[in-house]
C-alpha cells in the first residue's frame, strides 16, 4: 500500500471520527438543556430530596436513589478515591444543590475524585451506591469498605447508623 493511499484512509477515518464527535456534541454534549429530564434544578444544580426508606427518611439525589457518606471510625467524612468511585459514584451537580421538600441539611458542592463537582450535605461529600438499583433502597447502609463505613444521610444531614431496616440516627456524626 502506498503512503498516499494510507494517508487517504487515515484522513477518511479522522473525518468520520470528527463527524461522530460533532453529532454527539449536537445531541447532548451539554446537559443543561436536559435538566428537567435529569431532575436537576435551575442552572443544572441537582435537587436533593428526602424519601422514606427502611432506614428512615434519607436524602436522595435526582435519580431518586439514596445518598451516602463515607465516614472514618471517628465520624469524619472520607473522600472516595482510587477504585471507590466505580462502586460509589459521586452524586453529581453543576452548581449548589437545591433542597427539596423536607431537606434541612446544609447543601453545597465538593470536588469529586475525577475533578468534577458533586453535592455535599453538612460538609460531607455525597455518593450513590451501585448496589442500589432503584428508589427507596439502602443496600449500602453500614457497609465497610474503602477505609470507612458507608451511611445513608438523614434529611437533616446526619448519618444514619446501623445497617439495613434497623438503622437509626447517630447524632455523634455531626460533620
Amino acid at each position: 500500500m502506498t503512503a498516499t493511499r494510507l494517508f487517504d484512509k487515515r484522513a477518511g477515518w479522522l473525518l468520520l471520527a470528527g463527524a461522530g464527535v460533532a453529532v454527539v456534541t449536537a445531541c447532548g454534549g451539554d446537559n443543561s438543556s436536559s435538566s428537567s429530564a435529569s431532575g436537576a434544578g435551575s442552572g443544572g444544580a441537582a435537587t436533593i430530596s428526602a424519601a422514606q426508606t427502611s432506614a428512615g427518611m434519607v436524602l436522595t439525589g435526582p435519580s431518586g436513589n439514596t445518598a451516602y457518606v463515607l465516614l472514618d471510625a471517628s465520624g469524619k467524612p472520607l473522600p472516595c478515591t482510587g477504585g471507590c468511585p466505580a462502586v460509589w459514584p459521586a452524586l453529581p451537580t453543576t452548581g449548589t444543590p437545591q433542597a427539596g421538600s423536607g431537606v434541612t441539611a446544609t447543601l453545597a458542592t465538593a470536588s469529586a475524585a475525577d475533578g468534577s463537582t458533586q453535592a455535599s450535605a453538612n460538609g460531607a461529600p455525597l455518593y450513590y451506591y451501585s448496589g442500589d438499583t432503584g428508589s427507596g433502597q439502602v443496600n449500602g447502609q453500614g457497609l465497610m469498605s474503602f477505609g470507612g463505613t458507608w451511611h445513608a444521610v438523614q434529611a437533616n444531614g446526619q448519618a444514619v447508623s446501623g445497617s439495613g431496616s434497623g438503622a437509626t440516627a447517630t447524632p455523634r456524626y455531626g460533620y
